[in-house]
């Protein structure tokens, strides 16, 4: 489960990711991201520009 930094919810201890590793985590199709938090609405359109980008 990924969190936003600041979030509440977040368990005691969790390791900080950058975004390159976070973008990376929740990339797996078992990530879920927290939606309350904002997590899911930070990651999601970095990940949607990540599959329009080509090797042209």
């Amino acid at each position: 489960m990924l969190h936003a930094p600041d979030c509440e919810e977040a368990p005691q201890g969790a390791p900080l990711l950058d975004v390159e590793h976070a973008l990376n985590v929740a990339e797996n199709l078992g990530t879920r991201m927290w939606t309350l938090c904002g997590c899911a609405q930070e990651l999601t359109p970095l990940l949607r520009g990540l599959d329009q980008i080509s090797d042209s």
